[in-house]
């Protein structure tokens, strides 16, 4: 059987931070994506994983995306910040279970040469690669779609793909995500078959408004069909904002043991949502 895991960024956000994990693990989830733990000590999050029977299943490497930042691997001049970023990012990872590393590039502007940046980002992916090898830690690259990032290094999953196979190290992995695909691509089963070899995890949320399945344009049923075809058994992530209160929007996700909360100790739905 497939497995989901919410992003707590994205899904039960009508709760406290600290409370979306009791959440996650009441709707039967088995593991949750946190983009940035940081300010929770690893100490911490591990006990509440613990807590929750949860698996802490990606993080991001850490830069200022409240600055408008997307990364900062292909930016010229930042090399020592990388560096740095990643070093707090493997250390974290290996306290809490070691949770796969999304590394973004940034946004290109038109001050940069896309062709060096891809470079650096290149060297930089290889060298966190290796560090991250030590501790067995997978990384994941993610192309993001025009759409939304217009100024992300790369848009296409055949670039991300272009990075992979340059670097071949065994744990850079693709991550393919619904939305980007859709939104950037199209064909996303013949895509999705196309690259399966390089990818590492997947990502759901549908088009155009990137809700939950049942929600848009991806007939998902028939895309989690391919993927137990497929033999997949690694996580799937919830990276979509729900339409509704989330518990009201998890019917997809029956078929999969995911939907209304299971009675846990110490955990109350959110009153709006009863």
């Amino acid at each position: 059987m497939l497995k989901f895991d919410p992003n707590l960024r994205w899904l039960f956000t009508e709760l406290p931070m600290q409370e979306r994990y009791a959440a996650a693990a009441s709707a039967g989830f088995g593991g949750v994506e946190v983009a940035f733990p940081y300010a929770q000590p690893a100490a911490e999050m591990a006990r509440v994983l613990d807590d929750n029977g949860l698996e802490l299943v990606q993080i991001l490497s850490p830069f200022d995306w409240d600055a408008g930042e997307r990364g900062i691997g292909a930016l010229p001049g930042r090399r020592e910040a990388f560096r740095a970023s990643i070093r707090i990012a493997l250390d974290y990872s290996a306290r809490v279970g070691k949770p796969m590393i999304h590394v973004m590039p940034g946004n290109i502007g038109p001050d940069l040469d896309p062709v060096r940046c891809m470079e650096l980002f290149r060297e930089n992916i290889a060298w966190a690669a290796d560090a991250a090898a030590e501790d067995g830690i997978t990384l994941i690259l993610e192309p993001c779609c025009a759409a939304r990032f217009p100024d992300f290094l790369y848009h296409r999953l055949d670039e991300g793909v272009e990075v992979i196979r340059a670097l071949n190290r065994d744990n850079v992995k693709l991550c393919f995500d619904t939305f980007h695909v859709q939104m950037e691509e199209g064909a996303i089963a013949q895509r999705l078959h196309q690259v399966y070899p390089y990818v590492g995890h997947i990502q759901v949320g549908n088009v155009p408004g990137r809700h939950e399945p049942g929600t848009g344009e991806i007939h998902f049923p028939y895309l989690f069909s391919e993927l137990e075809k497929l033999g997949w058994d690694r996580w799937i992530g919830c990276e979509y904002t729900p339409s509704g209160p989330t518990f009201d929007t998890l019917g997809w996700g029956k078929p999969y043991g995911i939907g209304a909360p299971r009675p846990r100790s110490g955990f109350e739905l959110p009153h709006h949502s009863q």
